[in-house]
């Protein structure tokens, strides 16, 4: 046991907290940046196994290629003077799941959410080929904020990889184990929903689902008896919980959830009747023709369309078809005195718009799934969010990606202008948008309040109709103190009870953009995944700096390296850089030192925001990279998220003007970054 007290590299040793087979965990101070980690250590029993050391770096690698809210968060892997190896990581204060279930049974409601997101965690391991092989209670931290963390994956195997676990051996936690685990077979992801079926009947009763009284009837009971039905303890259950448990718990992989996306599905679907539908007379009477659906009314432009269409089912599905009709835009003739780089913010014509097609697939994926899936698109200031959600709810886009396209109905809200809003001009707002994406043809005939939108959700519900909305700068409403916890909890339940979903852009993940703690810890962001928004990759950045400009008549492929160097791949500094281009005279040669000074007129106040909003880490590896020196092994961590956000590409910054802008500031401003 290693001593409290005790420095290994710049961590202090404060307690143990606990050990498994694969490692021994320590509560530890970083002495450089003065926050708390959780050391993991190879036991010295196993110190001088090698197929041990290697699983265990495997750990490391495993887990650091993840980047998922559900999943915890791993600074770096080190080596103390004895050539013991660890990993540290985030150290989350709360309790883990084993410990909440040592204190009692946990609420139905509670258990879902929990287990929702250990499954959106585990989806995101899972698409990257990772396995977890030993999900349990006791490597599941609950945060104070009541986000559940996945730790250990000390026997997690990169499918790709090379095995490292000898074949007929089986890993894991017995209790835990599926048929195929305990049996020592090969296994794959579907392991991993057997054991969160285990996890949920567990949260649900307080009791396993298998037992024996040693190991070996155990793995006899998980092979070939059924678990005790969930009914039978719980008859308050309903059948349609069941259902999902038993599903997860099939013995056969073949026959259990195929994804662990396919269980989110039936998880978020559980109606736990968490809305109530208040009769509204008064809304009702509102609907004076016949054949109208509940809550809005049809404009008289909108019947003469109608025809022969008779039900309101049909009425509203046609003119829900009737909003991917789309404007035809002109081709222009080449102008090369007409720059083609200044439309930058919130692109809205599908032509101007280039890249970010794996994006816009993966996104439209959790669209038109069963039950469509919200989405979080996080990303540092001015690098396309807006125009990526623009981009989604083009009809051009729908029609492209949408199966049926004519079976959703999208809401865009630009929510920057909206800061200061009231949650009663938020619900207007709705409706306002709703009746222009339906070109004026209906009107919402309901007050713009809770009651009244569930109205309008209810109406296209039974139309079969699925509502998306997209929120723009969804931080406008988060960190607005007048929507209150309520705000966040009605449209969860709308998203749990209705095919409804919500599209957000953001800066940072939503959860740190909250205006009180109490917001934060909503389980309204447990419904989300993120999507986070980088740099283009190379080909998309040649491409907007070829096609544009050869449109225009003045091509600029031929000038890609040097808008590469400036402006690397940020599509607007890219469309910064060939702006400065276009600028330069036609004739005569490029003169590159002039459009560098046109650049940094343009790009100087981003890069200082850029700057200024840098955490001490980051700074201190930005300016040590400008200075073309290797950055402080302590910031690993930064230098990250820097190359992960596209600050840093292939170990440099990804412009030399930045970088020269950082040499500058630091030179000005006599900051402490010089020493690096």
């Amino acid at each position: 046991m290693i001593p409290s007290g005790q420095i290994i590299s710049h961590y202090k040793i404060i307690e143990k907290l606990g050990g498994g087979g694969m490692g021994v965990v320590y509560k530890a101070q970083d002495l450089k940046l003065e926050r708390f980690a959780a050391l993991k250590f190879l036991p010295y029993n196993l110190s001088e196994d090698d197929d041990a050391k290697r699983r265990f770096i495997y750990e490391a690698k495993a887990a650091s290629a993840l980047d998922h809210n559900n999943i915890g968060t791993i600074y770096e892997i080190g080596e103390n003077a004895d050539g013991q190896l660890f990993i540290a990581m985030a150290f989350y204060p709360g309790e883990t799941l084993k410990q909440q279930i040592a204190k009692g049974k946990l609420q139905a409601e509670t258990a879902i959410d929990i287990t929702v997101q250990i499954a959106q965690g585990l989806a995101k391991a899972h698409g990257q080929g990772i396995v977890h092989r030993d999900i349990k209670p006791a490597n599941l931290i609950l945060t104070e904020d009541h986000v559940v963390k996945i730790v250990d994956f000390g026997l997690a195997k990169l499918a790709n990889a090379a095995k490292l676990t000898r074949t007929g051996l089986a890993v894991g936690t017995p209790a835990y184990m599926s048929p195929e685990q305990a049996k020592g077979l090969e296994v794959d992801h579907r392991t991993d929903l057997w054991s969160l079926g285990v996890v949920l009947y567990e949260m649900l009763t307080r009791q396993l689902p298998f037992y024996g009284e040693y190991e070996l009837a155990l793995l006899q009971a998980i092979l070939h008896e059924n678990p005790q039905p969930l009914q039978t303890s719980l008859p308050e259950v309903s059948s349609q919980l069941e259902a999902i448990v038993e599903r997860a718990l099939a013995k056969k992989p073949d026959e259990r959830y195929q994804s662990a996306n396919a269980m989110l599905d039936d998880l978020r679907n559980f109606n736990k009747e968490t809305l109530r539908v208040k009769p509204d007379d008064e809304a009702r009477k509102t609907i004076t023709y016949p054949g109208e659906p509940r809550a809005i009314t049809f404009t008289e432009e909108a019947r003469q369309s109608f025809r022969d269409l008779k039900t309101s089912t049909d009425r509203l599905r046609f003119l829900t078809g009737m909003t991917l009709a789309v404007e035809e835009h002109a081709e222009t003739a080449p102008d090369p005195d007409n720059n083609p780089y200044l439309n930058r913010l919130m692109i809205q014509n599908p032509n101007d718009f280039y890249g970010r097609s794996a994006e816009l697939a993966r996104i439209y994926e959790r669209i038109k799934a069963v039950r469509p899936q919200s989405l979080s698109i996080v990303g540092v200031r001015r690098i396309g969010k807006s125009s990526l959600l623009q981009a989604i709810h083009h009809p051009e886009n729908r029609r492209k990606y949408l199966p049926h396209p004519e079976e959703y109905a999208f809401v865009f809200m630009d929510l920057q202008a909206r800061r200061n809003a009231e949650p009663a001009e938020f619900f207007q707002y709705i409706y306002d948008v709703l009746q222009k994406e339906y070109r004026g043809r209906l009107e919402v005939s309901v007050k713009p309040d809770y009651d009244g939108l569930q109205k309008v959700v209810q109406t296209f519900q039974e139309c079969g109709l699925k509502l998306i909305f997209l929120w723009d700068e969804f931080e406008s409403v988060t960190r607005n103190q007048k929507f209150g916890p309520e705000f966040y909890s009605y449209f969860r339940a709308l998203a749990n009870n209705f095919n409804v979903a919500y599209l957000t852009s953001s800066a940072d993940q939503l959860q740190s953009l909250c205006h009180a703690k109490e917001i934060s810890d909503s389980p309204f962001f447990n419904i989300f995944t993120n999507q986070r928004l980088s740099v283009f990759k190379a080909e998309e950045a040649r491409q907007l700096i070829a096609e544009p400009s050869a449109r225009a008549g003045r091509p600029l492929d031929l000038h890609a390296d040097f808008v590469s160097d400036i402006a690397g791949y940020f599509p607007l500094f890219i469309q910064m850089a060939c702006s400065a281009l276009f600028a330069l005279p036609r004739n005569g040669k490029m003169d590159y030192k002039k459009a560098r000074e046109h650049f940094m007129e343009e790009a100087r106040p981003h890069f200082q925001e850029y700057w200024e909003r840098f955490e001490e880490s980051e700074k201190a590896v930005v300016a040590a990279l400008a200075k073309g020196r290797k950055p402080p092994r302590e910031h690993a961590f930064a230098l990250k998220d820097l190359t992960q956000a596209g600050f840093v590409q292939e170990g440099k910054l990804f412009s030399s003007l930045f970088a020269e802008f950082v040499r500058e500031t630091t030179r000005r401003d006599r900051a402490w970054w010089q020493v690096w």
